[in-house]
This record gives structure tokens, sequence and C-alpha cells, in this order.
């Protein structure tokens, strides 16, 4: 009876082992395209409180909600604005650009965030992860750009937890002063701008990843950087919360997007067969 049992279970995880599926159980692109997105806190475009004149913790679209000159690329269009005005060919400073999609920014967050005199510092989203057996990983593209200042802590957080079990740091980008000056990618124009102590990466605490640069100006997207500090759980429920490190208060802008978390999904047929194992088990020890 125990062989049977043992070969019998033996079996089943040997079959289940091969029939699932890595796959993305979690989405936010800012463009509408989110996958099991429950809800949000602290997000809002730009305009509409997230963000007003030269101060942003949004959404912010290119051409379309409007940004802040220093999230902006307007050296080769009217970046941000609604497209319909000229280009700014001495912009020397820019995150995102003409072929850029929507992206969470982050200017200024001692400023006037939401119109009304009061700042905002934390953004959190959750998501939907009971599909999955367990996650694998986390993705988000990232970028900064600017002179950024150790003295006053400047750069901002990434952190993640499972079903409101505490906050764990898996992004953290803070100043590199020891770099002077750093050449970012080119603008639009072609322009390449330079500045001195850029925002360096660090991932789950320990992985230097290097330097965060500006978008590509040929795609318009940013560099995607992985984490896999949660690799192996699973829970419920997944929250995302980006917060700015210490107290920037220049014109220095960093921005998110394409936040994906990405875990290991059953099969269909895998969930009825190992249903039906394992009522044949209980059976067979009866």
């Amino acid at each position: 009876m125990k062989s049977f049992f043992s070969v019998a279970v033996a079996a089943i995880v040997a079959i289940a082992a091969q029939s699932v599926n890595a796959d993305v159980i979690g989405f936010e692109d800012f463009d509408g395209g989110a996958i099991n997105l429950n809800g949000t806190t602290n997000v809002f475009d730009y305009g509409a409180g997230g963000g007003s004149g030269g101060d942003i913790f949004g959404r912010a679209e290119p051409f379309v909600t409007g940004m802040p000159f220093d999230l902006a690329d307007d050296s080769a269009a009217d970046v941000s604005g609604d497209g319909t005005g000229g280009a700014f060919p001495t912009d020397s400073r820019g995150l995102i650009g003409q072929n850029s999609s929507a992206i969470f920014g982050l200017v200024d967050s001692n400023g006037n965030i939401d119109g009304a005199g009061n700042p905002l510092n934390n953004a959190v989203w959750s998501f939907d992860i009971s599909s999955a057996i367990t996650i694998d990983s986390i993705d988000i593209d990232m970028g900064a750009i600017g002179d950024w200042e150790l003295s006053s802590d400047d750069g901002f957080r990434v952190e993640a937890q499972i079903d409101g079990g505490g906050y764990q740091t898996i992004f953290l980008a803070r100043p590199d002063e020891s770099i002077d000056p750093f050449d970012y990618r080119a603008l639009d124009s072609g322009t390449i701008p330079s500045e001195n102590d850029p925002l360096r990466l660090t991932i789950d605490g320990a992985i230097d990843a290097g330097i965060l640069d500006k978008s590509d100006a040929a795609t318009g997207a940013l560099d995607t950087y992985t984490s896999t500090l949660l690799a192996g759980l699973a829970g419920s429920t997944l929250d995302i919360r980006v917060s700015w490190e210490g107290s920037p208060s220049g014109s220095e802008a960093a921005g998110l997007d394409n936040i994906t978390i990405n875990g290991t999904i059953p099969e269909p047929a895998t969930v009825a067969l190992l249903g039906m194992g394992a009522v044949a088990l209980i059976r067979r020890r009866r």
C-alpha cells in the first residue's frame, strides 16, 4: 500500500512539474494595458492631482497630459505640451522624448504636487497574484537624469510586499558623487546631456546595477531592471510602493514604466489532474 501511494504521489508531482507556465501575473504600463491590477493609492495624472508646474509625482504622457520641462525632452518636439507647439532645440535635459509612452514621473518631492500645496511621497499599485504557484521576478523600467545630491538623500525607493506582510526594498536609487560628470544618452536632437552625481541603482540590497540613464531616443524606452527578492513566494496580493528617498527639491527627473510581475501558473489540465489524483489516492488508502 505504501509503495503504491509513494509512486502515485511521485507521478503526480512529476506531471505537475512539467505542466506549469512562467507568465505575467501582474502588469501596469500606464497606457491602459494593466493586468490583474486591483487598485492604486496616490497615482494621479499630471495636472489632475499628480503634479503641476515644474513638479510631478504621477503619470505623465507625452503630447497628452503635459509634464514638467525637466521630465520632457523637448529638443525635437513639443513633448511637454500637447504637440502643437514648437520644439525647444536648446533643451539640455529630459528623461523621455517624442518616441516615449506614458510613465510614472518624479520631479521635486518638495513641490506643490496636488495643486493644494501638498507634496506626495508614495504611490502604491496592488496586484492580484492568486493565480500563481510562485512569484518568479519583478521587472520595472526605470531611468533618471540630473545632478542629484547625496547631502539631501536624493533618490527614490521601490518596495514590495505580499498580503500586507511588510514592505521589502527591491530597488534603491541613490546619488554617486564620484562620477563628475556622467554623459547620458543623447536627447532627440542628438545633444549629449552631461551632469554630475547621477543616480546609481542597487537591486535587492546587494546587486550594483550601475547608473540610471535617460530613455533611448530611438525607441523611447527606459532600461529594464529585475528583482528576484520575492522569488519562490506566493500569496493573494502583491503591493508595489514607490517613494522618494530623502527630500529631492531640485529639477532632477526620474521615472518608472512597465511594472511587471512574473510568476509560475499551472495549466488548467494540471489542476484538474492533481484534483483527480488526490481523490483517487484518498479512495485507494481507504
